[in-house]
């Protein structure tokens, strides 16, 4: 089964850059808003450019093992601020993994 995407906004803290971009994001993570802090795509923002690296969550599923990210949207979102410390994810066969943080990466870019 093929996930969708959804173009949606990202709040960059860099200030060299726009302070909105929009990416490509997986539909099952879209629709996880308030954990990562997606919005619906800002009209004439920019896409993100490829020298920046995205803040994002890393965390591991504890039945499995398997490791993840997922891109923080928004320094709003209850991953960044503590108060949630899961996500789910679905994997390339279909299956949906709750993964657990174990890590928070800030965001990085190149002038």
């Amino acid at each position: 089964m093929a996930a969708g995407r959804t173009l949606a906004t990202y709040n960059t803290d860099l200030y060299f850059l726009p302070a909105q971009v929009n990416i490509d994001v997986p539909n099952n993570l879209y629709a996880q808003a308030v954990k990562l802090g997606w919005s619906a795509a800002t009209a004439n923002a920019p896409r993100s450019p490829r020298r920046m690296t995205p803040r994002h969550a890393v965390g591991v599923n504890a039945a499995t093992g398997r490791r993840g990210r997922a891109i923080i949207a928004d320094v709003a979102g209850t991953i960044w601020t503590g108060v949630a410390t899961t996500w789910d994810q679905i994997q390339n066969d279909g299956t949906v993994l709750t993964m657990t943080v174990t890590g928070l990466v800030g965001e990085k870019a190149s002038k």
